[in-house]
């Protein structure tokens, strides 16, 4: 469930009077279409939604499939109210296990072979995701540390250090459905241009 704006224009860190309660923090578990139904209310963000969507699609033609991302940046904030702007991307970090079969080898010449996909910088300019993909099956110790890195730049916005939730939603679902809603939305905006 994505909650409410607060009055800072973020996602709360946490819904409730305490942050005590493990259920009810960030990140908060959505899905695809949730997300598009609750962030995809202008052009500028369904282009965003519709990138997020074939770099999904891409990953899991790889093999990543068993996983989650978590989903930040001015996507999950409501820019357009508080700095008059659209969101120029949405930050994505994909844990998700090692597609099944692949060798050592073959995972790291992964990068090499599919650079707009698994660098961040072309994925961004790619899809519209400032991307990163984190293993679940490598190291504890590196996982746990990489987690607690992208939770602390993800939890507090860099230009006044605003305490933020974030989301997070599974690689597996249903992002037809998501993509049909969009599709419908993109037909209105068509329309509307048309009249």
């Amino acid at each position: 469930m994505i909650p409410a704006f607060n009055h800072s224009y973020v996602l709360p860190p946490y819904i409730g009077d305490s942050p005590t309660h493990f259920a009810q923090g960030s990140p908060y578990e959505t899905t695809p279409l949730e997300l598009v139904q609750r962030l995809g209310h202008t052009a500028a963000r369904r282009r965003l939604l519709e990138g997020l969507f074939r770099y999904r699609g891409d990953l899991r033609s790889l093999g990543f499939s068993e996983g989650f991302q978590w989903l930040d940046g001015s996507f999950v904030e409501n820019v357009e109210q508080s700095q008059a702007r659209s969101p120029s991307d949405i930050d994505v970090v994909t844990f998700a296990m090692t597609p099944h079969g692949l060798s050592r080898s073959e995972v790291e010449a992964l990068p090499r072979r599919y650079p707009d996909l698994l660098d961040p910088i072309r994925a961004r300019a790619h899809y519209g995701c400032d991307a990163y993909l984190m293993p679940l099956d490598g190291s504890p110790g590196r996982l746990v540390r990489r987690a607690a890195y992208y939770f602390g730049l993800f939890s507090h916005r860099r230009s006044d250090n605003v305490w933020k939730g974030l989301l997070a939603m599974p690689l597996q679902s249903d992002d037809d459905a998501a993509l049909s809603y969009l599709s419908d939305l993109a037909g209105g905006d068509t329309h509307a241009a048309a009249t």
